[in-house]
């Protein structure tokens, strides 16, 4: 990224990744293997690994927030929404 912190940047990142988590576990039982693409998306965005990866990243905007002040705060709330 050109602009933006640490904070903002993992506030997009969580959200994204935390969504596509949610979203990849919800369709895995249903989702066609024979669909490649789809398949292989689904896969990614699901399983242990991938619970660990969100995990990870949430606990690195986790402990971002505790070292920002409270402008750096708005500057994430602002790029999550």
């Amino acid at each position: 990224s050109y602009e933006g912190t640490l904070g903002e940047i993992l506030s997009v990142l969580v959200v994204a990744e935390w969504s596509y988590q949610s979203w990849g576990e919800k369709v895995l039982p249903i989702t066609n293997r024979d669909d490649f693409l789809t398949y292989e998306w689904v896969d990614l965005h699901s399983g242990d690994y991938f619970r660990d990866v969100v995990s990870y990243l949430r606990g690195l905007l986790d402990k971002e927030g505790t070292l920002i002040d409270d402008e750096g705060k708005e500057k994430c709330k602002a790029a999550f929404l």
